[in-house]
């Protein structure tokens, strides 16, 4: 009898186990719905964690549109639980500066010093940045020209409080033949260059470049025709990173761009996909995951959910 109660007891210890993991992971997505107000095709996720809130910074698609050169703003999505979310809308419009013009890709925002830096890519590969003393803005002008030239953009802050811009150069000759993560530094006023840029992988890469750390170890990541993979380094400048493997596959129609954050000692990833909410390959909606690493710090692969409810 004891015995078929200890069986009893463990299953039950099982099954909870399974419903608090599936209640965990589970991610509400799309994260934006048709039949919200206000809503947007919101695409190139940048998530990011500011004043213990997470502020997920997007591109836009057009309702209309079928091709990329009619991506023009930033709109910003916010929330506190990631349950519950705060469409903030079109937050920032660079075609209003008189410098900045053309498809304007993947963005992303970093903190420093009482800043927010917001990092547009404009004409497809200059780099133009704008600030704000808030992390959904109003944004101004931080510079009056591009203040380099990559692919996809993405800023991450060490510890140390050393700033770096990462891209790949694909559509930009920089380095060896071929598309690959590069890395700079950036000096502290957050929009200068300080020093060149360093090819960061052996392998060519497609483009959607993202960086985080974890316990110590970097991690970058980039698709690579279809699938996101990933790669690990002990330094923010390698040379170079190793490749781990798979991240993410294929996002339903549509080229994939990632991000990742940690909230709340959980790890999610942020993605996009166009087979939601009447969208297409040219309109994307925001989605996330939660991310799960091994005991050596490698990462299970992710796999994409779907819950409208």
């Amino acid at each position: 009898m004891k015995q078929l109660l200890n069986i009893f007891n463990f299953k039950q210890i099982k099954l909870l186990f399974f419903v608090l993991i599936t209640q965990t992971i589970n991610a509400q997505n799309p994260i934006l719905n048709m039949n919200d107000a206000g809503f947007v095709y919101a695409a190139d996720p940048a998530a990011e964690v500011f004043n213990d809130k997470v502020y997920v910074y997007c591109s836009r698609d057009l309702p209309d549109a079928t091709s990329y050169t009619t991506m023009q703003d930033y709109v910003v999505l916010e929330s506190a639980d990631l349950k519950k979310w705060i469409n903030h809308g079109i937050v920032l419009e660079p075609r209003k500066y008189s410098w900045a013009n053309g498809q304007m890709n993947a963005p992303d925002v970093a903190y420093r010093d009482g800043w927010y830096y917001f990092y547009f890519p404009f004409d497809k590969t200059h780099i133009g940045v704008s600030k704000s003393k808030t992390p959904i803005g109003p944004w101004e002008e931080a510079v009056t020209e591009k203040i380099t030239t990559i692919f996809d953009p993405t800023v991450f802050v060490d510890d140390d409080g050393q700033a770096y811009i990462y891209g790949n150069d694909h559509k930009v000759n920089i380095g060896e033949p071929g598309a690959h993560i590069m890395g700079a530094k950036l000096k502290s006023n957050m929009i200068e260059l300080d020093g060149p840029w360093i090819q960061l992988s052996k392998e060519k890469v497609s483009e959607a470049v993202h960086v985080f750390k974890r316990n110590g170890i970097y991690y970058f990541s980039a698709r690579v025709g279809p699938v996101t993979k990933y790669w690990m380094a002990n330094t923010p400048l390698p040379q170079y990173a190793t490749l781990k493997g798979e991240l993410a596959p294929n996002a339903p129609n549509a080229p994939n761009h990632t991000s990742a954050i940690e909230f709340k000692n959980e790890w999610y990833l942020f993605y996009h996909r166009g087979d939601i909410n009447e969208g297409s390959f040219h309109k994307r909606s925001a989605c996330f995951e939660k991310m799960l690493f091994r005991e050596d710090g490698t990462i299970l692969p992710i796999e994409y959910s779907l819950d409208n409810n």
